[in-house]
């Protein structure tokens, strides 16, 4: 299940069945920015397992996933049956926005844990006809934890999304296991998270996503990781390097800003910078905006230079980023399973 990775940059600016929805239905967007940068991007999605009446009854018993009373709950409990299902979104984002370029195994992603053997965390979102949804779950060490996602039909049959070991063997004892799907129907879809039979007491909060396979995020007072002496008429430089596991490795900018820091030495008004990668300078305004950076990739080894506007002052000077970004939502870099 490989994502195909065709890239056009485009810049454009209640599910009825048997068994009641208990749950507030929320959508599943991290941020309000638009989504609509990538004209196309083709995903290999997983083909769902179609569930009988039967198979779903047992699935979504009342009593399925009730942990033994000498667990310790989460914030999220109880939410060991469909019945107590608690809205995804209603699950605290991790790392919401991007502040640093450590923060790639968290962007997005929501924790919570499971607290035995028997203990399943349900959660509901709601999801769109024809979307791609991309579905991830990690930190589980090299256990069989898994995540899956179900929708009911009025006539009590379902179809499973699941990266259950013992239904895709390529998924046993992995420390991610993910997928990109695409729901036929629009409505309420029920996440489901169990311990595969591999729990242990060590075991730390899981991390999981659920939602857009193209997501947006924004940037925040982020370091450029690199200082210079300001002097003269002459830009100075150095390098800020946002490759490898610094940002996601497919990216777009949708704006960005420069804001200047003084480390050492006098503050100047009157800093001039540019940002350059893949043979592009993209110079600010005086509003610290980086000028035709739109649909640059982020993730790139970038030059950053400043100077005095008039050559007079003589101080440290460092970039601070702001602004927003699209992204493929992917596996860590490492984790990647080949189906």
């Amino acid at each position: 299940m490989k994502m195909k990775r065709m890239f056009g940059l485009l810049v454009a600016c209640s599910m009825l069945f048997s068994m009641p929805v208990m749950a507030e239905e929320t959508e599943t967007v991290v941020s309000d920015v638009s989504t609509d940068y990538f004209e196309s991007v083709e995903f290999d999605t997983m083909e769902p397992v179609r569930l009988s009446s039967a198979q779903v009854d047992e699935v979504f018993a009342d009593n399925n996933g009730i942990q033994p009373l000498i667990t310790t709950p989460d914030e999220y409990e109880p939410n060991d049956t469909w019945l107590t299902a608690k809205p995804y979104d209603s699950v605290e984002v991790i790392t919401p926005q991007l502040t640093s370029r450590h923060e790639l195994y968290t962007l997005g992603m929501r924790t919570a844990g499971l607290h035995s053997d028997t203990d399943v965390d349900w959660y509901t979102t709601r999801m769109e006809a024809g979307e791609t949804y991309f579905v991830d779950i990690r930190n589980v060490g090299s256990r069989n934890v898994f995540i899956e996602v179900y929708y009911v039909y009025p006539d009590n049959t379902a179809t499973v999304w699941s990266t259950d070991p013992s239904i895709h063997n390529v998924y046993a004892k992995q420390p991610e296991k993910y997928f990109y799907f695409q729901p036929e129907i629009s409505g309420t879809y029920y996440i489901r998270v169990a311990s595969g039979g591999d729990w242990s007491a060590d075991m730390m909060n899981y991390f999981f996503y659920v939602g857009p396979a193209i997501q947006t995020f924004r940037i925040v007072n982020m370091p450029t990781y690199g200082s210079v002496q300001i002097w003269g008429d002459d830009y100075r430089t150095y390098t800020c390097n946002l490759t490898g596991t610094a940002v996601p490795a497919q990216t777009a900018i949708i704006n960005l800003s420069i804001s200047n820091k003084f480390p050492q030495g006098k503050e100047c008004s009157e800093v001039m910078s540019y940002m350059r990668a893949g043979g592009k300078t993209y110079y600010t305004s005086s509003s610290g905006a980086v000028s035709g950076i739109t649909e640059a990739p982020l993730g790139q080894s970038w030059t950053i230079g400043g100077k005095c506007k008039n050559g007079s002052h003589f101080t440290y000077w460092t970039a601070v980023m702001n602004g927003s970004f699209v992204c493929v939502m992917e596996p860590y870099p490492g984790n990647e399973l080949d189906f």
